[in-house]
């Protein structure tokens, strides 16, 4: 039992140093090997590219948020009045079900935001196309709408690209000679607003010049419901990572550590599978029956006649067990015992006392044939039976 003990407190100590060594020594390697053109936007994100600053920033502001980890199918379903879209990665990109289901979506009174250094896309009759923009040149309001308004100075990184809108209904609102960086167009009953740059609204860019309040205005027109942050195309979601329980833990030092303690489980399998040290002896287990000693105890008893040594045996277990049972003293007189022993079970007293001092004569060496020795001995057998000694 300690044995066993003492391996369970190793195993967990062993299991707790894994977990606490994967803590400190965990690096996120999606966090080290991101940039401003590959980060991930996720809304759950808060390392630099991500956007959590600006979900929270909204939440705590008052406004009602939500992730949407659904396909965009699902639009009609749920219904946000919102949905802001921002760089997801190419490889999941939405397909053409979904862009079909996201245009009726706007058409019927939604509100599109679209955040990405590339968009390519049509809409309703809306055609929209970026293009490379000189990384050296400002941009700045180009009129005075509600998008623009306290807006002086907006903050882009070096990979912001330039926004050009095939349609009539579109407004250009901050940008430069060349496009705009921040427009939005009319498609349906609702308006798709477009920039070029997640940086704007990023953690390490949403407190720089008048990010913030760019991130903002571009809400001012929301129509009722929720803003809601697309995280399906993140993968986020049941659906859309299939890898069930693991894909969870993704991106945490959790499957790391299930692999850890598996190989702890192992090693402590195979250490208490394994010999350290001399071999030893089976142990000789014994052949002989309960019954062939008795029998063979017997036979020598017969051969050397010691009958007041098989009384003696015989008459003191069975004095015991009647004193036990009367509830006296085990040096009580025979006669004495006879009487309390006889009351009590209803036996017959001068019987019982005679059979107790003949025993006890026998045991002390008196001379007994065997027929009588035999007729003691199971007497006293019948009365130990009789009273459950």
């Amino acid at each position: 039992m300690k044995r066993n003990a003492n391996a369970i407190l190793l195993i967990v100590a062993l299991f707790l140093a894994v977990v606490a060594l994967n803590f400190v020594f965990f690096v996120d390697s999606r966090s080290t090997e991101e940039d401003e053109l590959t980060g991930d936007r996720s809304s759950y994100r808060s390392t630099p590219f991500g956007t959590r600053a600006f979900f929270t920033l909204l939440e705590e502001s008052g406004y009602k948020v939500a992730r949407f980890e659904k396909p965009f199918t699902a639009l009609k379903d749920n219904d946000p009045g919102t949905l802001i879209v921002i760089a997801p990665p190419p490889t999941r990109n939405p397909d053409e079900e979904e862009f079909s289901a996201l245009s009726k979506w706007v058409e019927a009174g939604g509100l599109l935001i679209i955040v990405d250094h590339k968009i390519d896309v049509s809409i309703g009759d809306a055609i929209v196309r970026t293009e490379p923009a000189n990384a050296a040149a400002a941009v700045h309001p180009l009129q005075p709408t509600l998008f623009t308004r306290n807006v002086e100075k907006v903050a882009l990184s070096q990979h912001a690209t330039r926004v050009r809108v095939d349609s009539r209904a579109a407004t250009y609102h901050i940008g430069d000679d060349q496009a705009a960086v921040l427009a939005d167009v009319q498609v349906g009953k609702r308006r798709i607003v477009l920039l070029t740059d997640p940086y704007v609204v990023a953690n390490n860019g949403i407190s720089e010049a008048d990010n913030v309040i760019v991130a903002l205005n571009v809400l001012a027109e929301r129509p009722a419901g929720k803003i809601a942050f697309d995280e399906y195309h993140h993968g986020y979601g049941s659906s859309s990572t299939g890898g069930g329980l693991m894909s969870y833990f993704r991106g945490t030092p959790v499957p790391w550590m299930m692999v850890q303690a598996g190989l702890i489980a192992v090693l402590v399998v195979y250490s208490y599978g394994r010999r350290f040290g001399r071999p030893v002896a089976l142990r000789s287990e014994r052949r002989t029956t309960n019954l062939e000693f008795v029998s063979s105890m017997a036979n020598i008893t017969r051969l050397a006649r010691a009958s007041d040594l098989a009384m003696q045996n015989i008459y003191s277990e069975f004095r015991k067990r009647l004193c036990r049972f009367s509830g006296v003293p085990a040096r009580i007189e025979n006669d004495k015992l006879a009487a309390v022993a006889a009351r009590r079970a209803g036996l017959d007293e001068r019987e019982l006392s005679a059979l107790l001092a003949r025993c006890e004569e026998i045991s002390r060496g008196a001379q007994v044939s065997e027929p009588e020795l035999l007729k003691l001995v199971t007497r006293t057998r019948e009365i130990e039976s009789q009273l459950g000694l």
